[in-house]
């Protein structure tokens, strides 16, 4: 089984961060939607709903934010030691703080994702089993060190603006993220764009049954590995 600094280790982040500031193959920001665009209806990918989650998988989380076509985005890692899987876990997300609405701060908690009420889709990234146990692979030594190094900008002139010149959000956050992944060979996502669209999809089809009380639903990501 490899260990995390067998894949990267902590001191490689920064020099990967800086890297895929230039990954253009990666993350075309001309492409990208806003949070408040109307998610896409046709990609060249099928959605594949599932009907549980799986431990040592890393997923995608998009739970509800009062909006029909937006929501909030996060990672989660469940803990293989509670059941059902998913009732508890690791959530790795930013959010605007609760003292000033312009700022925002990295978060990770420990949450049944299952279980809440504003869970819409979750949707499987990739196999994290090669990088060891659970706890380490959301510890420093693993995920939680290289989440940290996303950058989260400063407010200018009232608004928060990322390193590609639109709003900050977890969307953004998420999407800077995913390229230091794929960069650190955590994951593999070749198209951050394609990959964003999905997503969206799958949060976009999952919202008929959610708004019908029928909760979540889980999808696996072919944009992703």
């Amino acid at each position: 089984m490899a260990a995390w600094s067998d894949v990267c280790s902590p001191q490689d982040t920064a020099a990967i961060y800086n890297l895929s500031q230039n990954t253009a193959s990666i993350m075309s920001n001309s492409n990208a939607f806003n949070d408040n665009d109307e998610p896409p209806m046709s990609t060249h990918s099928t959605l594949h709903p599932s009907s549980s989650l799986e431990p040592g998988r890393l997923y995608a989380l998009l739970t509800y934010r009062g909006d029909l076509a937006s929501w909030n985005w996060a990672f989660f890692v469940p803990d293989p030691a509670q059941s059902p899987i998913g009732s508890g876990g690791t959530v790795f997300h930013v959010k605007s703080d609760v003292n000033n609405a312009n700022r925002w701060v990295f978060e990770t908690a420990s949450k049944d994702i299952v279980g809440s009420p504003l869970t819409v889709a979750i949707v499987r990234l990739g196999d994290l089993e090669s990088l060891g146990a659970y706890h380490e692979v959301v510890g420093m030594d693993g995920l939680l060190s290289m989440f940290k190094t996303v950058e989260i900008p400063k407010v200018d002139d009232g608004r928060v603006i990322d390193r590609h010149g639109a709003e900050f959000s977890s969307r953004t956050w998420f999407l800077d993220a995913i390229c230091i992944l794929h960069d650190c060979g955590v994951i593999t996502c070749n198209d951050v764009w394609l990959l964003e669209r999905e997503l969206r999809r799958c949060a976009f089809t999952a919202m008929d049954g959610y708004l019908q009380s029928k909760g979540w639903t889980v999808y696996h990501a072919e944009r992703c590995s």
